[in-house]
């Protein structure tokens, strides 16, 4: 029987750890200043903030008239140590940016969100030998793209908008072979122009299910298994392979 946590034992936020962050674009999304991923403490949502990116005009470039703007960041978080017995999915999200500037010329015609979960499970664990064999499934939580046909505009900003197809994460196990990949991607665009102050984030209302899954490979919308990675000591190098794909029906 399934049913909603409305209180989660024993904190999610307290179990889950970032191991490691690699970013889209580096030069103003980085892992050290430029990206903050983090639960709030009651575990209802997820922030992806990125501190120093900006609504930004773009100049001409071959062949470009240029004068429209843009901002974006995406960034992969690696987490371990997640709970065990519970899934989630993305009930909405809400972009928040601290100073927006539009004049009359200026739309903002676009604001996008992007939410990816990969989970990698280590098949043979114990006792460890190569070649180290993996499961991979991957799935889209969030997906949005809003018109928010706004101009004329100056001041903070926030726009929320509600996920019209959640997608149920894999019900985790508690695997500490499991290697868990969030990619958050935020993205705007604005014709005729327009600018902000550096810092643009988005807030990820969660819902979290109570849920028994024996094998967590039972999930995805795109599933590799016996996916092998070998590591030769002769020449000190790795080689991949994958063995099969399965799309999930």
């Amino acid at each position: 029987m399934r049913y909603i946590f409305l209180v989660l034992v024993a904190s999610v936020a307290d179990a889950i750890h970032s191991v490691s962050v690699v970013s889209l674009n580096a030069y103003d999304c980085n892992a050290v200043s430029g990206v903050d991923v983090a639960f709030a403490s009651d575990e209802k949502s997820i922030t992806a903030s990125f501190p120093l990116i900006s609504l930004t005009v773009a100049p001409p470039a071959h062949g470009y008239p240029g004068g429209n703007s843009s901002v974006g960041c995406g960034a992969t978080v690696e987490f371990e140590d997640w709970p065990t017995g519970v899934r989630f999915a993305i009930s909405n999200v809400t972009w928040h940016t601290g100073a927006l500037n539009l004049t009359k010329s200026n739309l903002l015609h676009s604001l996008r969100a992007k939410v990816d979960l990969v989970v990698e499970h280590e098949t043979n664990t114990y006792p460890l030998h190569y070649p180290i064999v993996k499961n991979y499934a991957s799935a889209t939580l969030l997906d949005l793209d809003i018109d928010p046909a706004l101009n004329d505009f100056q001041g903070k900003y926030e726009l929320s908008a509600k996920n019209p197809r959640p997608y149920w994460s894999t019900c985790f196990n508690g695997y500490l072979a499991n290697a868990t990949k969030i990619t958050f991607q935020l993205g705007g665009s604005s014709s005729g122009g327009g600018t902000s102050q550096p810092g643009w984030s988005m807030d990820l209302g969660l819902v979290w299910e109570s849920c028994y899954a024996p094998n967590e490979t039972v999930w995805g919308q795109k599933v590799i298994r016996g996916w092998e990675s070998c590591t030769y000591r002769e020449t000190n190098a790795t080689a991949k392979r994958s063995k099969a794909l399965y799309p999930m029906l």
